[in-house]
């Protein structure tokens, strides 16, 4: 007899009936405690017509000509994509592996050492790093580059090492994430049997963590990938367009910015706007994550000790990834010259 397939859990739906609460909320204070008046309101002014219509349109010129479109210069915009995604591509792989990497290197410092000395420079750097704005950060090391290390050409993406500074800047919040979900998952495993265990052997401290306790830990420290990747994207968006770094996030900022009609600058593109580049931009990324989870499923079920059905996580991660799809198809589906 085949199983059911569950691809939502109890928690996912405490989760969506939570920010159904918080939507109802925000209705309710911002609708002078009319809740209807403020969803109509909001109907008003986004009419669903316009955006069926304009995912519509999409599904027509893919139909008719094989591309959501092409720019004033005639250029289809999977040309652009092909163009600009790598650049991006360079830099999120870059962020990536720091993140992941120095992530784990830090939070494992940072437990060694928290009862010693330098724990200032363990817990005490990464709550602070975590603490700050990630664009704070970012702009903040931009500018002791630019007046200290102005002789190095970081800034552009003609030169092949123009991707390593903002793979660098993209990976800073990221990579003290990572550092304090290592760290928490490490604390969590003190004075558990196995590690009192390993110590009565003489094993030294390197080797209880590396070869016992991390072993166990990284399932809980996997989980995060995909939040990991989530925060590389989000953080691509700002120095790519701070640095004028030319990758997919800065052309797509570019493709909205120019759906500003009412500016001068912005008029020659009124009639072809760029929101299926967005759309296809957007699309990428949202692939992009969506491997990355799926690679952070795989791996939790290999060092998972009680094997779940890893087709069902899978399937599961695979829906809310269609839904993230739809609900990000649905906002560029209202970015028109005419709004």
């Amino acid at each position: 007899m085949l199983k059911r397939v569950r691809v939502f859990s109890g928690r996912d739906v405490i989760s969506i009936l939570y920010f159904g609460l918080v939507v109802l909320g925000i209705a309710y204070f911002l609708g002078d405690r009319d809740v209807a008046n403020f969803f109509t309101t909001i109907k008003t002014m986004l009419p669903a017509s316009d955006s069926f219509g304009a995912i519509k349109q999409f599904i027509s010129n893919i139909q008719t000509d094989g591309s959501l479109g092409a720019t004033k210069n005639g250029e289809v915009f999977e040309e652009i994509v092909l163009e600009y995604f790598p650049r991006s591509l360079s830099v999120i792989a870059t962020a990536f592996l720091l993140a992941v990497t120095f992530g784990v290197t830090k939070g494992i410092f940072d437990y060694r050492n928290r009862y010693t000395y330098l724990n200032f420079l363990g817990t005490g750097v990464t709550s602070i790093l975590n603490s700050l704005p990630d664009f704070f950060m970012i702009i903040v090391l931009q500018w002791v580059i630019l007046i200290h290390f102005n002789f190095i050409d970081f800034f552009g993406h003609d030169q092949w090492f123009n991707f390593i500074l903002p793979g660098i800047l993209v990976s800073l919040y990221p990579m003290m994430y990572f550092a304090r979900i290592t760290f928490t998952s490490l604390a969590n495993e003190d004075g558990e049997m196995y590690i009192q265990y390993a110590r009565a052997k003489g094993l030294n401290e390197r080797l209880v963590i590396h070869k016992h306790i991390l072993k166990k830990c990284f399932r809980s420290i996997l989980q995060h990938l995909g939040v990991v990747m989530t925060y590389v994207v989000s953080n691509l968006l700002i120095v790519e367009w701070l640095m004028e770094y030319k990758g997919a996030a800065w052309r797509m900022m570019v493709a909205i910015k120019r759906l500003d009609v009412y500016k001068p600058e912005n008029k020659p593109f009124a009639q072809f706007p760029e929101v299926g580049l967005v759309a296809e931009i957007s699309f990428c990324f949202v692939v992009l994550l969506l491997i990355t989870q799926i690679v952070s499923v795989i791996w939790q079920n290999k060092y998972e000790v009680e094997k779940r059905n890893i087709w069902l996580q899978l399937t599961k991660v695979f829906f809310q990834y269609i839904f993230i799809w739809f609900f990000v198809l649905f906002i560029i589906s209202y970015l028109n010259p005419e709004n």
